[in-house]
């Protein structure tokens, strides 16, 4: 019947946003649970796309990405990663970074293949591991216990995920929803453990690259351990610039990984789009120039985050009107809340676990979206996520203070 949706779809018809995001818009709530930016864009990068519009950069473009746009990546991924990045054969523009990772699932992924993730996860991984014929293995992080904010890594449970089937190894960091950033310890465990599976590919997805708070140090697992060669390691325009209606991201890795990514994007979408390929290339330029009073725009756009996180921090530490843990992020879009189910009405309580019944609640009787963890942990994990909410970093300080309002 052409009304039935495929069966590999079927079980993802639901998400957390397709109640949420309805439910924040009938309750007219301040939206701190989607991770899209709230405040416009820098306006060299608005003058960057007029610039590359008017330079008739409109028609299809290279499916790896435009000569322009490929250069200016391997110059500042090569200043990060202390090595010369070849633009043509070890840099791949996808269609956001959400359209890369598809592509490296299909291009790496047989059925029957299995793919070890890290647990808790963005909830495209699973998804695209399924629709790619994979089996997504999960590794639960260690939670933290209460009073400390860091999420551990079993080693343990994850070098007894890999066998002879394992095809790929997804990790990210900073990471959605927990803003955990991962250390060099951690990694240099992490990749010992990969050198004993030469086979596997890795997907490294570090979109938010740029925000990291206090003094953390962001670092990509392509740098431990002689992995570059296979390990795609994914960024995003709309990220770093606050655009993602844009839809530009990339990867970068050795030629070989970076074939089967731009052989799969050739078949999806053939290319992205030209004319925001250009505008980022212009903007990824302007971007190291002095901006705002910092010696960069990068040293901005994490002081940005870092005020909202301070800010969000202190209203949800001194609020009376609920109690919860507001836990410090290492990096990214988001920060946790550890809520109490002793504290939670239990009219809600009782159709949901504890942080789904807080959100509901929040939203309904406070105007306050945040979003509800356990959506982003797998069904053996859930109740690892059901003391914690998300919050959203990146809206307008406008969002804030009226949340301040609301709660103080």
């Amino acid at each position: 019947m052409w009304k039935q949706i495929s069966k590999k779809l079927e079980p993802f018809q639901y998400t957390v946003w397709t109640e949420f995001t309805p439910l924040a818009i009938k309750n007219k709530a301040i939206n701190l649970g989607q991770g899209f930016p709230g405040f416009p864009c820098p306006d060299f990068v608005k003058e960057s796309l007029a610039d590359a519009t008017n330079s008739n950069e409109n028609q299809y473009s290279r499916p790896q990405g435009v000569p322009a746009l490929v250069e200016e990546i391997a110059r500042h991924y090569g200043k990060k990663h202390n090595r010369v990045i070849n633009p043509m054969t070890e840099v791949a523009v996808t269609e956001g970074a959400t359209e890369g990772l598809l592509s490296a699932f299909l291009s790496m992924v047989d059925t029957g293949d299995e793919v070890v993730i890290i647990d808790p996860s963005f909830d495209l991984y699973v998804p695209q591991t399924i629709l790619a014929g994979g089996i997504p293995k999960l590794v639960s992080l260690i939670p933290p216990e209460a009073g400390q904010t860091k999420w551990g890594v079993d080693f343990e449970k994850l070098e007894q995920a890999f066998n002879e089937k394992t095809r790929v190894f997804v990790i990210n960091t900073p990471h959605n929803p927990l803003g955990k950033m991962f250390s060099s310890e951690e990694l240099q465990k992490i990749a010992q453990i990969l050198e004993k599976w030469p086979n596997v590919a890795i997907i490294s997805d570090e979109v938010y690259e740029h925000i990291a708070f206090n003094e953390n140090k962001h670092l990509s697992l392509c740098d431990f351990s002689n992995l570059w060669e296979r390990t795609a390691t994914f960024s995003s325009a709309g990220k770093i610039f606050s655009v993602t209606g844009w839809k530009i991201g990339w990867a970068v890795g050795g030629p070989e990984i970076m074939r089967k990514i731009s052989t799969s994007h050739l078949w999806t979408t053939f290319c992205s789009n030209t004319t925001c390929q250009g505008a980022v290339a212009r903007s990824l330029r302007m971007a190291d120039n002095p901006y705002m009073g910092f010696p960069d725009y990068y040293q901005w756009i994490a002081n940005q985050y870092s005020r909202k996180k301070e800010i969000l921090y202190e209203i949800l530490s001194n609020t009376k009107k609920f109690k919860i843990e507001p836990m410090e992020p290492e990096g990214g879009f988001f920060l946790l809340g550890r809520v109490n189910p002793n504290d939670i009405d239990p009219k809600y309580l009782a159709n949901g676990s504890p942080d789904f019944a807080f959100c509901r609640w929040m939203t309904e009787n406070l105007k306050i979206c945040a979003i509800p963890c356990s959506a982003f942990f797998s069904p053996q994990s859930k109740h690892l996520g059901h003391n914690f909410v998300r919050f959203a970093l990146c809206k307008d300080y406008s969002e804030y203070e009226a949340v301040a309002r609301i709660l103080n």
